[in-house]
């Protein structure tokens, strides 16, 4: 007799979102990039699209690692060690998050070419926007590490936002326009 699943919906639901399990994701995302030759003959065959991106990943990482600084330097003075201390964590968080997200995506993207999946209707409406408008094929979008997001970019995306407005929305619609530049380029 099978045993019922001691795992519930809802706490699936929350080992989903718990950094341990992205960490582990992300390793084995890793692992099939160096083994599978699918997933790694497709991102090397499009490196001109693929540099772009991570070049952005990394300004986005930088202002984010930046941000914290900046920010808890014009609090108080005493903030600036602590804030220094932090950076590197910021920077290699938004990276790890970024990337992770990026390159899962590119996984999702490279499965659907290799399998030759037929047309698939567009995950939601603004997919179907851009499919309908554009002609662009966003594929099926990864898991995103919500808690590991709101930590690494969120939080310190709002703190660039108080002192430099302008940068932050130009780093988030650049965030945005990277993979729908990059699916409407991908042929």
């Amino acid at each position: 007799m099978a045993k019922p699943n001691p795992k519930g919906p809802a706490q699936h639901w929350i080992v989903r979102f718990l950094p341990v399990e992205t960490l582990k994701e992300a390793q084995n995302l890793a692992l099939r990039f160096q083994e599978g030759k699918a997933f790694r003959l497709y991102v090397l065959g499009r490196m001109r699209l693929v540099v772009p991106v991570v070049l952005l990943i990394l300004v986005f990482g930088v202002a984010c690692a930046s941000a914290i600084v900046v920010f808890l330097a014009g609090l108080s003075s005493l903030l600036v060690l602590p804030a220094i201390l932090l950076m590197p964590f910021v920077l290699v968080g938004s990276l790890f998050v970024l990337a992770y997200v990026f390159f899962a995506w590119l996984e999702n993207r490279a499965l659907a070419q290799t399998l030759k999946r037929g047309a698939k209707p567009p995950q939601g409406a603004v997919a179907a926007w851009l499919s309908r408008k554009f002609g662009v094929d966003m594929g099926t979008y990864p898991p995103v590490p919500w808690i590991l997001a709101a930590i690494f970019l969120f939080v310190p995306l709002a703190m660039l936002a108080t002192f430099a407005l302008g940068i932050a929305l130009i780093l988030i619609v650049l965030a945005i326009l990277a993979p729908i530049v990059y699916a409407r380029f991908d042929r």
